[in-house]
């Protein structure tokens, strides 16, 4: 649900480009260099990039220029936290933009919609949910694994469609969409919980949000 196609103004295009890129400049710069060195790590990390622009791809269009499609960030924020997922992303809206001949233009606006607010709003859900919530790993599987991905993709799909609607008012956004988009969400949802899972039992270094000393300690 990206803005790879809408026809921006040259100033909107601008603002959201160096909105874009003040938030990835500050971005915080402890990167875990110690985990991407792990075996399969760094592999993983690109091989996400990668899925993450064959995934948008996959799109049903809604019109000319909107498309729903799976997101896919709020797995990428729980596999490497939130600055690699950001940067991650920011590459695949990069590649994306590059390989299906996008808005060159439009790449700010969607660097936001597809990286760093979900990534951002999937940090803060897990802080939340560690310092409110009990440390068990059902927590960590189901409460961000599943219900804190479909609030992540719901709240960026729900962005997309109404910058949509902002953008281009002389376009009406059927109110099926809306709907149609939920049920997208939640079945990720369901994926996204489900592949947590497997990686939290047998892939657990991919997940840099889980950490058995949090939610296996003295389990």
């Amino acid at each position: 649900m990206g803005l790879f196609y809408i026809p921006l103004d040259f100033s909107t295009g601008i603002l959201f480009n160096l909105l874009a890129l003040a938030a990835l400049i500050l971005l915080p710069k402890q990167i875990p260099w110690q985990k991407l060195q792990q075996p399969t790590v760094f592999s993983a990390w690109c091989a996400s990039v990668i899925v993450l622009v064959l995934v948008w791809r996959m799109r049903v269009p809604v019109h000319p220029d909107l498309h729903l499609h799976l997101m896919g960030v709020a797995l990428l924020a729980l596999m490497f936290d939130r600055t690699l997922a950001m940067w991650g992303a920011s590459v695949a809206v990069f590649a994306y933009t590059a390989e299906y001949d996008g808005s060159w233009l439009n790449l700010g606006a969607n660097i936001l919609l597809l990286a760093i607010i979900p990534c951002s709003l999937s940090a803060f859900i897990l802080r939340k949910s560690r310092e409110y919530l009990p440390h068990h790993m059902f927590i960590y599987l189901f409460g961000n694994g599943f219900f804190g991905a479909f609030a992540v993709n719901a709240s960026a799909g729900m962005l997309a469609l109404l910058m949509h609607g902002w953008l281009l008012p002389g376009k009406v956004i059927p109110a099926d969409a809306f709907a149609y988009m939920l049920l997208l969400t939640w079945g990720e949802a369901f994926l996204t919980g489900f592949l947590v899972t497997i990686f939290a039992v047998y892939r657990p270094q991919w997940l840099f949000t889980f950490d058995d000393r949090v939610y296996l300690k003295e389990k």
